[in-house]
């Protein structure tokens, strides 16, 4: 079940007492809800997960446009893609950035988010499907989130977060934001919980 913006907006504002979005105008509230998205597909990429098959010729391999980071490249050609640590190819095939043949692994830099290596690098056109995630974003009320009620309070939480912050020098609003925030974090987990997962996950299909 998705959820619609015009209902967010509409307890956002309830819970602002500005039903009339006097203080808080719809379009604000709009961008508060696109940072609430961005912070929440920070924390848990998978969510927004989509697949697309890229045809690579070269190296590296650029995810498409609406890409955040990339999740798991799940075949090179026929084969189910095996991801190989930079570091082991460094050390065990230092010339591999000028390597062409049939690709067997995929590897790229852990601060890397959009693009990664293949190895060897295709002497011909090959179709590599990834599985990546995907930045939302919403432009109107009439938009719709592509994203199950149970982040409703959620979101809520972050964009109550962003409107009393616009008055934090008067230290109730300040503290109202605050708490709004906290409830967030918690509900979101540790971050560093969850890039230790994606971390286990691809670990498991290493190719030491």
């Amino acid at each position: 079940m998705s959820i619609k913006v015009s209902d967010l907006i509409e307890q956002v504002a309830e819970l602002l007492v500005d039903k009339g979005n006097v203080r808080w105008s719809q379009s604000e509230l709009i961008n508060y809800i696109n940072d609430a998205l961005a912070a929440i597909i920070m924390r848990r990429p998978s969510i927004t997960a989509a697949d697309s098959v890229i045809s690579v010729t070269n190296n590296p391999v650029v995810l498409p446009n609406d890409a955040y980071s990339l999740l798991t490249v799940e075949k090179i050609g026929d084969y189910r893609g095996q991801y190989t640590p930079i570091e082991t190819l460094n050390r065990f095939y230092p010339m591999w950035r000028t390597q062409t043949g049939i690709a067997q692994c995929w590897t790229k830099h852990d601060d890397e988010l959009l693009r990664f290596w293949i190895f060897p690098a295709p002497q011909e056109p090959i179709n590599v499907e990834v599985i990546y995630s995907k930045v939302i974003t919403v432009k109107a009320q009439t938009d719709v989130i592509p994203l199950t009620s149970v982040y409703v309070g959620i979101l809520i939480d972050f964009v109550l977060f962003r409107a009393f912050g616009k008055d934090a020098e008067n230290a109730s609003e300040e503290s109202k934001s605050l708490m709004h925030f906290q409830l967030f974090a918690v509900a979101m987990g540790d971050k560093s919980a969850t890039d230790k997962a994606k971390y286990t996950a691809r670990k498991q299909s290493t190719l030491e």
